[in-house]
């Protein structure tokens, strides 16, 4: 007989964890090993289809583990709304700004075409990055994520943030990416406006003095 549940615990070092039956009932531990495909590695929130056995102890395990499949719903007009038109706004605000300083001299002449490459690149990583959430496939970094929003993808980022539902509500995630988002406007304002640059260098020739 096959049950179902949702892995509530687990430690991706040691190779177990524990399942939420469906039903209510205890928990139920759960090995690496119980996975015929060891290669797409159990997360927590992972709903799983198992059979129940006994170890040589006699205590419960789950057995003849697999992934439950589901749906993925990427967009939705509830989604849609979510997105601040503010922000955008701002995206292309920012991106327009880039392009007149690259027009001056102020910045490289490709420096544009990384803004937007990057926004592209990202939003692609969170796409995948979600639909391996789903199939319980290898995941992308966070890292990753915030080192494209960093050089200047964030605006793809937050985009996708919303489209795909995905990342936007861990806290911590969340305040590095608005970090990224800092730090990255902050050093191109700075290094595209040279009388702004002039000014800070003074501030801090006179701190230093």
């Amino acid at each position: 007989m096959r049950y179902q549940g949702k892995i509530v615990k687990w430690n991706d070092d040691k190779g177990f964890g524990f399942i939420a039956p469906n039903s209510g009932d205890k928990e139920i531990f759960l090995h690496i090993s119980a996975f015929s495909d060891t290669k797409i590695r159990p997360e927590i929130n992972a709903l799983i289809s198992y059979a129940i056995d006994k170890d040589k102890a006699g205590r419960t395990k789950a057995t003849h583990a697999a992934y439950v499949t589901v749906s993925l719903n990427l967009t939705t007009h509830e989604d849609a709304q979510k997105i601040s038109p503010i922000f955008v706004t701002f995206v292309l605000l920012f991106l327009v700004f880039i392009t007149e300083r690259s027009l001056k001299g102020f910045l490289p002449h490709f420096f544009p075409f990384i803004f937007i490459g990057a926004n592209l690149i990202v939003f692609l990583y969170y796409y995948q990055d979600k639909t391996a959430a789903v199939k319980h496939q290898w995941r992308t970094s966070e890292s990753t994520l915030h080192f494209f929003s960093l050089i200047g993808g964030w605006g793809g980022a937050y985009i996708a943030q919303r489209m795909f539902r995905h990342k936007y509500k861990k806290a911590e995630f969340m305040s590095t990416y608005a970090l990224t988002v800092f730090i990255n406007c902050a050093l191109i304002v700075v290094f595209s406006i040279p009388e702004l640059q002039n000014f800070l260098l003074n501030k801090l020739n006179s701190l230093l003095i």
